[in-house]
């Protein structure tokens, strides 16, 4: 389960767990260190203490990052079964795009040439708004893409379809856009 990667399905589970042991790993350190040194001096008056104040710096840095991947969701067993009935393997599962405004989420994207597709399972993702940040994010990064998110399952998988007839699986392999892309995730 924690090696999962990124874009692949169960990553933001897997990242749930991952970033909660981190939190309670580095909470516990500096805990420890910090009634370890009253107990050595009898006072909290020493450099024990100090180090166990730097040490709460990484247990909130993960603990920000665990209240991230509580507010994503990832994609769905159900919607991946659907995936695979159908004989789909998105490139992407599981991303969640932050911005300083609001965060998308999206539950798969496809990727073929010049298009980027992806399929969201939350009714509140302003779509629109999504394919916007993406273009303008790969935009930047020197990628001209389509970018086209889809709210339904069977149009986002009939898309996927007809891209896929399009071109064969290796002229589909550009290592720096998907670094790109999940650069942008979560």
């Amino acid at each position: 389960m924690f090696k999962t990667k990124k874009g692949d399905f169960g990553y933001i589970k897997a990242g749930r767990i991952k970033e909660f042991i981190k939190a309670l790993l580095m909470l516990g350190i500096s805990l420890a260190l910090y009634f370890g040194g009253i107990k050595a001096t009898g006072s909290n008056k020493n450099v024990l203490t100090y180090v166990a104040i730097l040490g709460c710096l990484p247990a909130a840095k993960f603990m920000v990052n665990f209240y991230m991947f509580m507010k994503a969701k990832g994609c769905t067993a159900a919607l991946k079964e659907s995936f695979d009935k159908a004989g789909i393997v998105p490139t992407f599962y599981d991303l969640y795009f932050t911005t300083y405004k609001v965060n998308y989420q999206v539950s798969a994207m496809y990727y073929n040439k010049s298009t980027l597709i992806g399929v969201t399972e939350d009714d509140k993702c302003d779509v629109t708004a999504c394919e916007e940040h993406l273009q303008e994010r790969l935009k930047s990064a020197g990628f001209e893409l389509t970018v086209k998110i889809f709210k339904a399952t069977d149009k986002f998988t009939g898309r996927v379809k007809e891209l896929s007839e399009l071109n064969s699986a290796n002229e589909n392999d550009n290592t720096f856009l998907f670094d790109n892309i999940l650069n942008l995730s979560l």
